[in-house]
């Protein structure tokens, strides 16, 4: 067990490094610089600004300076906010990012493992039919359509939610649910196939002609080996939770991670740009660690580490 987590380690830190090199390979390659604009900055301005943020030296040496910092967990000065840093920025709006997250994933997965059970518990019937829909119409909207619809009518037309800003729970309520439609039809259609399939093995008829209750044979025979495939999307729903954030927040003026993110992209402000990338890198590869063990804590046959001890 402790040689697989060397490993893994090993294997995370890697990762990151080649993150952090294509991402400072891909800035280097966006045409013009942070301080291009339509306001010409004199000679020697434009000469001092660059020195400032060391974008004079060469770029082996810029890389070697960001590297540096990088393992020191230094991302960086701002180039747009000049009084604050990329560490002060993902500090400042993180908790605001995680709590949308974190909501939109539990909702995500509440709703969709009970819509999938239903919907494979009442296979084509009306429940069904039902959770098919709402999993269609999930994958089809994407959140940054659903967003404005859900301003329109739960903000503008039926006041029941604020449309905007962050100063509560109830602020949340709207953009978690923008956020969570996706994910929660990709858990409903997965977590349906993955029962239904279940529900067709010859174990499950066993448990039946024993005289199993319908409620034991489905919680402590069906659930958990139907379960399996939803907890090994959840490393790339987690992915696609946090990338759709970034919109998320824009449109709801969430004061998140993602908001600076789509403001420093605009801005062209590198560090933040090249910071928020390593920083949402790392949670990711940490999620897909903590996936894979908890994989193996669902289903006791699947041992964390097998290949190294056999």
């Amino acid at each position: 067990m402790l040689r697989y987590l060397g490993q893994r380690l090993v294997m995370m830190l890697v990762s990151l490094w080649l993150i952090a090199t294509l991402t400072f390979m891909m800035m280097l390659a966006v045409p013009g610089d942070p301080f291009t604009g339509e306001k010409k900055l004199p000679p020697e301005t434009l000469k001092n600004l660059k020195a400032a943020y060391h974008l004079d030296k060469s770029y082996p040496e810029q890389y070697l300076y960001y590297m540096k910092n990088l393992v020191m967990l230094d991302l960086g000065p701002s180039i747009k906010y000049t009084t604050r840093t990329v560490n002060q920025i993902i500090s400042e709006g993180f908790p605001a990012s995680a709590q949308l997250g974190v909501q939109a994933i539990i909702l995500s997965l509440i709703l969709g493992l009970l819509l999938g059970a239903i919907a494979a518990l009442r296979q084509n019937r009306i429940p069904d039919y039902t959770a098919t829909l709402i999993a269609v119409l999930g994958v089809s909207v994407p959140s940054f359509v659903l967003a404005p619809i859900l301003q329109k009518y739960l903000g503008l037309e039926w006041e029941l939610l604020p449309i905007a800003t962050w100063d509560g729970f109830e602020y949340s309520i709207m953009p978690t649910i923008a956020l969570a439609v996706l994910p929660l039809a990709m858990v409903t259609r997965l977590m349906r196939s993955s029962m239904l399939e279940v529900l067709s093995q010859d174990y499950i008829r066993t448990a039946r002609s024993k005289g199993l209750s319908p409620s034991r044979v489905i919680v402590r025979h069906t659930l958990r080996n139907a379960i399996l495939p939803v907890v090994t999307i959840m490393g790339p729903l987690t992915a696609g939770i946090l990338t759709g954030s970034f919109v998320i927040e824009k449109i709801f003026s969430i004061p998140g991670i993602g908001k600076y993110f789509v403001d420093s992209v605009t801005n062209r402000d590198y560090p933040v740009i090249m910071g928020i990338t390593i920083f949402y890198s790392a949670i990711l590869i940490l999620m897909n660690f903590l996936v894979d063990l908890i994989y193996g804590w669902v289903d006791p046959r699947i041992k964390v580490g097998h290949k190294e001890a056999s």
